[in-house]
C-alpha cells in the first residue's frame, strides 16, 4: 500500500512539473510574439543626422494665380499647351484588378507655431487626395489611413471620417498594416504627402551624402536633434520601409520642398510624382478659400497639389494632358503631373518645377 501511495505521489509530481514546464513554455512563446509583434509596430528611433534643416513651404497668394490666367482649356486648344513631351503617353497601362490601399497625409498645422505653413490651419490637400480616391477611384474607406495636423473628424462631405495626427511611429505602422493587406501582386498602393521637407547628412542606409525627407509630428520618444516639435522621415527610411511589398504598383505624390529627391524610391512598377527640384521650394496658398469637408474651416492647398489633385483630378482637368490628346474623362496619374507642370503660375514656373520619375509601362490609372 505504501508502494502503491509512494508511486502515485511520485507521478503527481512529475506530471505537476510536466504541465509547469509547458505553461512556462507557452506564457514564453505568447510574451515572444507579443515582444515581435510590438516591435514590428513600433517605428525604428529616428537615426541619427547632422546639418538637418527644415525647408518650410513658401505661401503664395491664391491671387497670383487667378491673375495670371486661370489654367483651362486642353492641349492644342491653347497655343501654350505642349503635351509632346509630356509624361502621359495616351496609352492605358494595365489595369489594377486586386485591392486598393493608402496613405494619406497632409500637414499645414505642425506642433506649437513655429513651423504652421502660413496662416493655414487646416490642410486641404489630404482632403482632396482623399475624396479623389474614394469618389474618383474607387478606394474603400477603410483602406485608407487618413492622417492631417493635429488629427480630428473631417466634416459632413467625407462623411466625418475620423483622422490622426502625423508621426513618425503612426506613418510607419500604417505602411506595415498595408504591406500586410496588399498580398497580391495586382494590388495597388499610393503614398501621399503635403508638408515641409528637409535636408541633412542622415545615416539612413544609402549612398547619398546630402539626404532628403518629409517633416513629420514628433513621436513620443523625441527625435533626432532634440527638437521637441518635429520628427524626421528620410528618404532612404521609405526607401526601405517600402521594400518587399508584394505589389510593384505603388504611386508616390509629394509636395515637399526639395521633393525631387525623393527619387531614391523609383523601381519597376512605380510612379513618383515630385512637386519640386532637389534643391527647389514648394510654395502654398495658406487659404484657398475653399472648405472641402464642410467643417467651417477654410483648407490651404500647395500649388502642386491644388493643379494635381483638385484641379487636375476632382476637376477633371487633366483629361487630355497625353502625347496622343485623347479624352476619356478619365485622369491618368501622368496627366494630372503633366497638368500641373504646365500650369505652375507664370512667376513660379523657374522656382518650381515639378518632376516625376515614371517606371510603370505606359499611364496609370488609379
Amino acid at each position: 500500500m505504501k508502494k502503491r501511495f509512494s508511486i502515485l505521489i511520485v507521478s503527481t509530481v512529475i506530471i505537476g512539473l510536466t504541465l509547469s514546464l509547458f505553461g512556462m513554455a507557452l506564457v514564453s512563446q505568447t510574451a515572444s510574439a507579443e515582444r515581435a509583434q510590438n516591435s514590428y509596430r513600433q517605428a525604428p528611433k529616428p537615426i541619427p543626422a547632422a546639418n538637418v534643416k527644415v525647408v518650410k513651404k513658401i505661401p503664395f497668394s491664391l491671387d497670383m494665380e487667378e491673375t495670371k490666367g486661370k489654367p483651362d482649356g486642353l492641349p492644342g486648344k491653347d497655343k501654350d499647351s505642349d503635351s509632346s513631351n509630356g509624361a502621359a503617353t495616351g496609352i492605358l497601362g494595365t489595369k489594377v484588378t486586386g485591392n486598393k490601399y493608402a496613405i494619406v497625409i497632409g500637414i499645414c498645422d505642425y506642433p506649437g507655431t513655429e513651423y504652421d505653413i502660413g496662416d493655414c490651419i487646416s490642410d486641404g490637400d489630404s482632403l482632396h487626395m482623399y475624396k479623389s480616391l474614394t469618389e474618383l477611384y474607387g478606394y474603400k474607406a477603410e483602406n485608407i489611413r487618413l492622417f492631417k495636423d493635429m488629427g480630428g473628424t473631417t466634416g459632413p462631405i467625407l462623411n466625418k471620417v475620423s483622422y490622426t495626427a502625423p508621426t513618425r511611429d503612426r506613418i510607419l505602422t500604417a505602411i506595415q498594416e498595408i504591406k500586410e493587406l496588399a498580398t497580391n501582386s495586382d494590388d495597388e498602393v499610393v503614398f501621399f504627402f503635403s508638408g515641409h521637407g528637409t535636408n541633412g547628412v542622415a545615416e539612413d542606409g544609402d549612398s547619398e551624402y546630402i539626404d532628403e525627407g518629409i517633416v513629420v509630428h514628433d513621436s513620443d520618444d523625441g527625435n533626432i536633434d532634440g527638437n521637441s516639435q518635429l520628427d524626421f522621415i528620410w528618404d532612404g527610411e521609405l526607401r526601405n520601409w517600402f521594400a518587399d511589398f508584394d505589389t510593384i504598383r505603388i504611386v508616390f505624390i509629394f509636395d515637399t520642398c526639395l521633393a525631387g529627391g525623393m527619387n531614391d524610391l523609383a523601381s519597376e512598377g512605380r510612379v513618383i510624382s515630385m512637386s519640386t527640384g532637389e534643391t527647389q521650394s514648394a510654395y502654398v496658398y495658406s487659404t484657398a478659400g475653399e472648405d472641402v469637408d464642410e467643417d467651417g474651416t477654410k483648407d490651404g492647398e500647395g500649388v502642386f497639389s491644388r493643379l494635381f489633385v483638385n484641379k487636375g483630378m476632382l476637376q477633371g482637368l487633366a483629361d487630355g494632358y497625353n502625347q496622343l490628346k485623347i479624352t476619356d474623362e478619365k485622369v491618368v496619374v501622368e496627366e494630372a503631373f503633366d497638368y500641373a507642370k504646365k500650369n505652375i503660375p507664370g512667376s513660379l514656373k523657374r522656382k518650381q518645377k515639378p518632376v516625376i520619375s515614371d517606371n510603370f509601362d505606359d499611364d496609370l490609372l488609379l
